[in-house]
């Protein structure tokens, strides 16, 4: 089984194990993003989007992530946290209308 493989020079092996299309239209320019869920060595499962919001307190691009011990707890876990994100940074009756693009990037294809 993957999980007990001990690999010279290998640390920690994660694997994909669900990857989701979530859609916001609401709040998203671009009506979506995608999350992905990791099942780690351990059997802990987090999520990770591929949309990054432009913090306030910084500038910088940051991404929402989330663990469960399943799938669904991780996924729900990283929508959660991507909410209070948009909630801190961008209330909606401060942001009616959603993102800008100016407030998001996404991961490039090729990372995610």
């Amino acid at each position: 089984m993957w999980k007990e493989l001990k690999l010279s020079n290998v640390q920690k092996i994660e694997k994909v194990s669900a990857e989701f299309v979530i859609w916001m239209h609401s709040i998203l320019p671009y009506g979506k993003m995608k999350i992905r869920v990791y099942e780690d060595q351990e059997g802990i499962f987090s999520g990770l989007t591929d949309l990054h919001v432009k913090r306030k307190f910084d500038g910088d691009f940051e991404a929402a992530v989330g663990f469960g011990k399943t799938i669904e707890e991780a996924l729900s876990e990283t929508i959660r946290n991507f909410n209070e994100i948009i909630e801190q940074d961008y209330p909606k009756d401060q942001y009616p209308n959603g993102l800008s693009e100016h407030h998001i990037e996404y991961t490039e294809p090729s990372d995610f």
